[in-house]
This record gives C-alpha cells, structure tokens and sequence, in this order.
C-alpha cells in the first residue's frame, strides 16, 4: 500500500464562480433588505418610486462587488445616506454597505482598510446628525452610526488575515513535500567503478 492510500488528501471544494457568488449575495441581501425598505412605522416615510429605486441601485451594485469592491461601497453607502436623508430608518437597509465594505476589506489590504473606515465613519455619522436619527433612536445614536461601518471592515481583516496565513502555510507545505521527494542535489557524485579498487 502506497503512503498516497494511507494519508488520501481531502477534497476542497472548488469556490463558485465570482459572477455567480455576487448574484447569489445580491439576492440574498435583497431578500433580507427590500422587507425592512417596504415596511416603516408610523410617522416615518413609507417606501415609493424614490425607496425601490436607491433599493435596485443599492442591491444592483452588489452585482458587482469583487470586481470594483471600492466602487460599490461607494455608490451602496450613497444609497444607505439617501435613505435615511429620504426619512427611512431600518437597521437592515445598512446591509448591503456592509457587504460592501466587507469586500473591499477582505479583496484589498490594510491601507486600503484604515482608509475606507476613515472615510466611511464620519460619513455615516454625518448623515445620522443631518438625518436626525437621534430622533427616533437612543441619544447615541450619532456614536453607533460612527461605529458600525469599522464592523465589516474588521470583519474582512480577520478573514482576509487567516486566508494569507492558509496560504502561507500551504506553500510551506508544499515545499517542504517536493524537497522531500526530490533527491539531493547536494552530494558528491558517485566515483566510477574502476577507481573504487585498490591498487594491486
């Protein structure tokens, strides 16, 4: 028995296609983000032509998402500020900026990071002061919207950080298995036959 039939390496799924996943996290997000678009309580706007449009936009640039990641964060967080600029308050219609964000952070690199969360959270205060959440929301709320775009962010630099590590260490391994299996290259050649008697 061969030693590849006593340690069988296990079958990584491959990964879906990036057009497909982006369709498949649009809808996703469509379906948790367009209820909490349609339904509002009294007192505040309810959903019209202006809601589902900024709702497409928002849900469409997801398409997307790994292709322009800084792009759609952008035109996704235009989309959050126009709602809550328009008068709707709902904690689900952040989601689809925070995918954004998500994938800008797990798709780039640590400056790319510190500078989307430096933009992003005085933006998202910003509009939360202008909008007047703080209305109908607790007094901190101003503090919460300052906080809550660092989440995705964070979140896709711990993902992005043990994905490198995965890599790291599997090209180690890789290495260290052909080093195994190659043979020395090192050690002196072997002398030829005839100089390997003593003379008589």
């Amino acid at each position: 028995m061969s030693r590849a039939d006593l340690s069988p390496r296990r079958r990584i799924p491959r990964p879906l296609p990036p057009f497909l996943a982006d369709a498949v996290v649009a809808a996703v997000v469509a379906l948790f983000t367009g209820p909490d678009a349609a339904v509002n309580g009294p007192g505040h706007r309810q959903a019209d032509a202006v809601t589902w449009l900024l709702f497409a936009v928002s849900v469409g640039a997801l398409l997307v998402r790994t292709r322009w990641p800084v792009g759609v964060a952008v035109v996704t967080g235009a989309a959050c500020a126009g709602w809550a600029l328009y008068g709707h308050i709902g904690e689900l219609l952040n989601l689809p900026v925070m995918v954004a964000l998500y994938t800008v952070a797990v798709r780039g690199n640590r400056r790319r990071t510190v500078r989307t969360g430096v933009v992003a959270a005085p933006a998202s205060g910003t509009v939360s002061v202008v909008a007047g959440i703080d209305v109908a929301q607790p007094q901190m709320a101003p503090l919460l919207e300052l906080l809550w775009p660092l989440v995705p962010l964070l979140l896709g630099e711990l993902v992005r950080g043990r994905r490198e590590e995965v890599r790291a260490y599997a090209g180690r391994a890789a290495r260290a298995e052909a080093e195994t299996a190659s043979p020395c290259t090192n050690s002196p050649p072997a002398a030829p036959p005839w100089r390997t008697s003593a003379p008589s």
